[in-house]
């Protein structure tokens, strides 16, 4: 759109700063939201590059009267909101597992039946390019209406060298972020087999990183460390690899079990710890320490009728907290970060200043995105128009996409003008 600004916002928030380390500080005061009443934002091409009050930056359009003006009005302007945990590339449906859940059945139970994650490996595997890109397309545009404008999608329903690389491939032509998560399962193929769990982790150690390493389109690395999943010893080589090789480590951590996944996120330097349904006081303080980020997902909890990860604890024992969505097929059938934030703040702890953090600015510090989740001058102009009166509305206005306009790398990409 070349140079544009965004006038008049009833409320503009900035995140321009951290929230607090300490303990002690109240998780209302307003401060780290940054916000500007009557505010505006300047845009030249993809990076923002003037913020403050409308009466700050008039001057701006009275020099360049050929900068586009759009006029906000009685709306909230924030950065375009982040969602650091996907599996947003599938195929198929898993209504009727869910189906099966409410009527009392086990994750464990239907996935021991050929259900779960070998569900979703039979649907993609199945699925041409064109069908999964499309789908994929189409999970984004539901997302940029609850104003998301940065999604990072992991891999793993694919389990195989050559669809693990395909799914890398489609996930990078959508636009998304994407995360290589091959140890998410045993591929059904080889589950059965005495040597076939200890074949899958061999080759995703050697043959599949060789792969992916040639291929350049995953820079970052997940495993699911958990009891129905992996345990720390068998992930520990590929992982280990993977430092070495410079990627970015994001885990999936105690979903059902404490099995010392957040221990190891520590010792890694991992970049987050995602779920944490089940962590013990020393995992969290050892999180802390190491700066790592817990990633919550309050619709897989949900999904599942499990209690929600403590947030408020966790931010008093000095761990950041992102929300995220988890959006897959099986436990997280959600595209709305909003919805998350209202579970945050009602069910987990967290204040409505925290939550805004969590889907922005924080979520976007557990990707490795520093210029994205703040509008500051020189971050990516990654932008949203929310139809709120206020920011405390965030969790009060919950479940209806309310994005009125969204901007990804200063193009618009949600909503029309004029």
């Amino acid at each position: 759109m070349g140079r544009f600004c965004l006038r008049h916002a009833r409320e503009l928030l900035t995140l321009a700063r951290p929230l607090s380390g300490d303990p002690s500080a109240d998780p209302w005061d307003e401060a780290p939201l940054g916000l500007i009443r009557d505010g505006a934002v300047l845009v030249d091409g993809d990076r923002i590059v003037a913020v403050g009050s409308t009466d700050a930056l008039d001057p701006w359009l009275v020099k360049d009267p050929s900068i586009a003006v759009i006029e906000v009005g009685d709306r909230v302007l924030a950065p375009g909101l982040v969602d650091a945990h996907t599996h947003s590339l599938f195929a198929g449906s898993r209504a009727g597992e869910y189906a099966l859940r409410v009527r009392g059945e086990s994750y464990a139970a239907i996935a021991a039946r050929g259900g779960g994650i070998a569900a979703s490996v039979r649907s993609l595997r199945a699925a041409d390019d064109a069908a999964l890109s499309a789908q994929l397309a189409q999970h984004l545009a539901t997302m940029r209406a609850h104003g998301t404008t940065t999604v990072e999608v992991k891999t793993g329903y694919a389990l195989s060298i050559d669809d693990e690389l395909r799914s890398l491939g489609i996930i990078a032509g959508a636009g998304a972020i994407p995360t290589w998560l091959p140890l998410h399962a045993v591929p059904p193929e080889l589950r059965g087999l005495a040597d076939g769990r200890a074949r899958y982790l061999a080759c995703v150690e050697g043959p599949m990183f060789d792969a992916v390493l040639r291929q350049g389109l995953a820079r970052a690395i997940d495993a699911y460390i958990d009891g129905p999943g992996f345990s720390v010893a068998e992930v520990l080589p590929t992982l280990t690899r993977a430092k070495a090789e410079g990627f970015a480590i994001r885990l999936h951590v105690g979903q059902f079990e404490d099995v010392g996944g957040a221990e190891l996120a520590a010792s890694l330097g991992a970049q987050s710890v995602d779920h944490l349904e089940h962590v013990s006081a020393h995992g969290l303080d050892r999180l802390a320490a190491a700066g790592v980020t817990a990633v919550l997902l309050p619709g897989a909890a949900f999904s599942l009728g499990q209690s929600m990860p403590n947030a408020r604890q966790m931010r008093a024992r000095g761990v950041s907290v992102a929300l995220a969505t988890d959006f897959n097929p099986g436990t997280s059938h959600t595209q709305s970060l909003p919805l998350m934030a209202a579970f945050g703040v009602r069910q987990m702890g967290l204040s409505t200043v925290e939550a805004w953090h969590a889907i922005t600015r924080v979520a976007a510090d557990a990707l490795g995105l520093a210029d994205r989740g703040r509008i500051v001058p020189g971050a990516r102009a990654d932008l949203a128009v929310f139809a709120y009166p206020t920011y405390e509305a965030l969790p009060y206005d919950f479940g209806t996409p309310r994005a009125v306009w969204a901007w990804s790398g200063g193009a618009l990409t949600h909503g029309a003008l004029g």
